[in-house]
């Protein structure tokens, strides 16, 4: 039953961020597998822990435990995921980083301008920082999973279904590397403080499709805001 209500209710989500991230018609999909793994991690965050510092990295084992338990595989988000990798993909766990290995990638501070340090090749990288995902669509992701019934738990894993989704849509891409991406996006998600302001607008150089997209930022933009406790959890429930 929970994974029929993940199937469903992640549909719904991927509707929704489809006509998010689409430009001129175009969409970029590792933006968009990106923006939904992060929001994945930050509703497993809120979740399991309310109480969340002002800013910074979120040490909590409730968070750790759910995400990612060798015992219980299969009910954790990680397990979810990786599960769907093999099964859906043919991608083994042998070929993905392990839980700790993208703990230890990521490392315990945003990058400037709020990028995670993520491990994707120049071309699979997203055109705005996953962290973004939060201020931009938190609000809308909470409405949806409140009228399917789904809590926060359930809006997690469903999230990460539209995610793999996606993966699913993709041709001619190393299958792979999106799933590290995916993995790496949630757990950022899941272990730096939310953002409560769009850290920047980046500009993109879309010069051709085999160029690297170029992200450049404007200095004089306000200093990044990231969520208090209270302010995290308001803005899910608003």
């Amino acid at each position: 039953m929970a994974g029929h209500r993940w199937n469903s209710v992640g549909d719904e989500f991927l509707r929704y961020l489809v006509a998010a991230y689409q430009v001129n018609g175009t969409l970029h999909s590792p933006t968009l597998i990106s923006a939904a793994s992060s929001l994945a991690g930050e509703f497993a965050l809120m979740a399991n822990e309310p109480s969340l510092p002002e800013f910074g990295i979120v040490h909590s084992p409730k968070v750790a435990h759910f995400i990612h338990d060798d015992d219980v595989k299969q009910h954790t988000l990680w397990g979810y995921t990786t599960m769907i990798a093999r099964e859906a993909f043919q991608v083994e766990d042998s070929a993905l980083p392990s839980y700790q290995d993208v703990q230890d990638q990521l490392g315990s501070q945003l990058l400037p301008g709020s990028f995670p340090a993520l491990s994707a090749p120049h071309h699979l990288s997203p055109r705005d920082t996953p962290m973004n995902a939060g201020p931009k669509h938190r609000k809308a992701i909470y409405q949806i999973a409140a009228q399917s019934g789904s809590d926060h738990k359930d809006a997690a894993f469903a999230l990460m279904t539209a995610a793999m989704k996606t993966v699913g849509e993709l041709q001619q891409i190393n299958t792979r590397d999106v799933i590290v991406l995916a993995l790496e996006s949630m757990i950022a998600g899941s272990r730096f403080v939310p953002l409560i302001d769009v850290a920047f607008d980046p500009c993109i150089s879309r010069v051709t499709d085999t160029m690297m997209p170029k992200m450049q930022v404007n200095p004089a933009l306000a200093p990044v805001h990231q969520m208090d406790t209270k302010a995290a959890v308001a803005a899910a429930l608003s």
